[in-house]
């Protein structure tokens, strides 16, 4: 009986520590907000891929002006730090664009496993998102689909690296900038017209 517990037991204890021990999961998230206005009257304020004005957490941004595949953008953020992304592909009749994050400043460095580690202005690898925003109805509803992995590529992230971290990052910069692109239709939209789905 003894021998049977231990087991289990040491079992157990492999399950744990496979468990904490993998490597990053893709994460996805799929935000959307349904607006009181025409898709055309929504799409019109973001269709501009250099022009990010709608969202509160962007202090400004560098373009080239243009929505072509392979357009590049530096966004400035508000509270520091830069993102930098690329126009992967842009539908004007689908009222839809794809782009993805090629490089990020570093908001500090901390000690994990007697190694350095960058923590970017968010936590995240391998960004790519789609913003699309439909007729539903007679109203706008946007959607903004992100994938991404965790900033920390090696087994047993730190917290600030791990999928908690970037899961929550996300979800905060999309529900922001929803929320916002929203009041510019209606100031009483808030955070709970927001539907969030994360997936892994």
């Amino acid at each position: 009986m003894k021998k049977i517990t231990l087991i289990i037991s040491a079992l157990f204890f492999f399950i744990a520590t496979v468990a904490n021990a993998h490597g990053p999961v893709r994460g996805k998230q799929t935000l959307t907000i349904k607006i009181g206005a025409s898709a055309d009257k929504v799409w019109e304020v973001i269709k501009n891929y250099d022009d990010m004005s709608w969202h509160p957490g962007i202090k400004s941004v560098e373009g080239d002006g243009t929505n072509k595949k392979g357009a590049v953008r530096v966004l400035t953020l508000k509270d520091g730090g830069k993102i930098t992304e690329e126009l992967k592909a842009y539908k004007e009749d689908k009222m839809s664009y794809k782009y993805k994050i090629t490089e990020m400043s570093i908001v500090k460095t901390i000690q994990h496993s007697g190694q350095d580690e960058d923590i970017p202005v968010l936590p995240v690898n391998n960004y790519q998102a789609t913003i699309t925003v439909k007729d539903n109805g007679g109203e706008a509803e946007v959607s903004w689909v992100a994938t991404y992995y965790r900033a920390y590529l090696n087994n047993n992230p730190p917290a600030e690296l791990d999928e908690d971290a970037a899961d929550e990052a996300v979800k905060t910069v999309l529900t922001a900038g929803l929320v916002s692109l929203a009041k510019k239709f209606d100031a009483s939209a808030d955070e709970s017209a927001v539907n969030v789905k994360i997936k892994r």
